[in-house]
């Protein structure tokens, strides 16, 4: 099996290098997803969460609903309340990650999409990564047509996460978005036949 990671940051298309890979058929674990599954589904995430930032949870029909919105702005904007949250969901999402890898045993390739890749030490259960990144405008103008995002908010979570220049010390394989779909998914596709040729070739 070859694990490939998918990262970028916020705004650098990402998500659409996930998609297209989907369209390979290769299994994408999308972990924005989980996150947002266990804020919302995970009641013991909900009471720590309530017990810790009791003013971003929300009681409707007895019933604790976390204010994804406050609670981002709160993580973000200190970095002792994002450590504290990340060492309550990561952990969770790292299991689910495991779960899906070992399920996916029939995959010849399978895709972790995973925005804080390097950052969570993602990137040593992959045997390749997808580096999807723009331009510093179009990063700007992406973000900022999204619904309640604010260019403060945009700064903080950016600041948050580690550089494109960070990033590509690594020596992933860079997928630039700045140029339309086609080239994206060209681009993907070559590389695609790389890692395969390249583990075909390892078992020679």
């Amino acid at each position: 099996m070859i694990i490939i990671g998918i990262t970028g940051s916020i705004g650098m298309g990402k998500t659409t290098i996930a998609h297209m890979l989907k369209r390979f058929n290769i299994p994408v674990f999308d972990s924005d997803k989980e996150v947002k599954d266990i804020l919302e589904n995970n009641n013991l995430v909900k009471e720590q969460v309530y017990k810790l930032w009791p003013d971003v949870i929300l009681i409707q029909a007895n019933e604790k609903k976390i204010d994804k919105n406050l609670l981002s702005r709160k993580i973000f904007s200190d970095k002792d309340n994002r450590k504290i949250l990340e060492n309550i969901v990561h952990p969770l999402v790292h299991k689910r990650r495991n779960c899906f890898i070992n399920n996916a045993n029939n995959s010849f390739i399978i895709a972790l999409d995973v925005p804080v890749l390097y950052e969570t030490g993602t990137d040593k259960v992959c045997d390749d990564i997808f580096l999807a990144y723009t331009s510093e405008k179009n990063q700007k103008v992406r973000v900022l047509s999204r619904p309640n995002m604010t260019l403060k908010k945009f700064n903080l979570i950016k600041n948050a996460q580690w550089s494109t220049r960070m990033k590509k010390e690594k020596n992933p394989y860079l997928i630039s978005t700045s140029y339309g779909k086609l080239i994206s998914f060209i681009t993907i596709s070559i590389y695609l036949i790389i890692i395969i040729f390249k583990k075909k070739a390892l078992k020679l």
